[in-house]
């Protein structure tokens, strides 16, 4: 399986792609001192579902909105219903939960 790796700097508070070819990448704010978090991107979905409204540090961002002091870990495009997720795993108060954001509307639609 081929994969894509893409990787985020951010330039004035705005994250812009860098690079594509393999599988993996961090998103990291220079503002944060945190880790910055792991995007997983297949290649079939990313070419099936094309530009997506709702990107991945984007869909981080609403799950830590929604749940205030979650560290999130992972961003993954996944599918439900025919259309594009991002399943979001995150820390919270030291449980390790994981939500599903429409990165179409940016509506979160599931909270395992």
């Amino acid at each position: 399986m081929r994969r894509i790796m893409l990787v985020a700097v951010t330039v004035a508070g705005v994250a812009l792609p860098l690079v594509a070819g393999t599988a993996l990448a961090t998103a990291k704010d220079s503002r944060d001192d945190s880790a910055g978090f792991e995007i997983e991107i297949d290649p079939d979905l990313d070419a099936q579902f094309g530009p997506r409204p709702v990107n991945a540090v984007q869909a981080a961002g609403i799950v830590a909105q929604r749940f205030p002091g979650a560290r999130v870990l992972e961003a993954e495009l996944d599918e439900r219903a025919g259309g594009p997720i991002w399943e979001v795993e995150f820390l919270l108060r030291g449980d390790e939960r994981e939500v599903d954001v429409d990165a179409v509307s940016g509506a979160v639609l599931a909270d395992d």
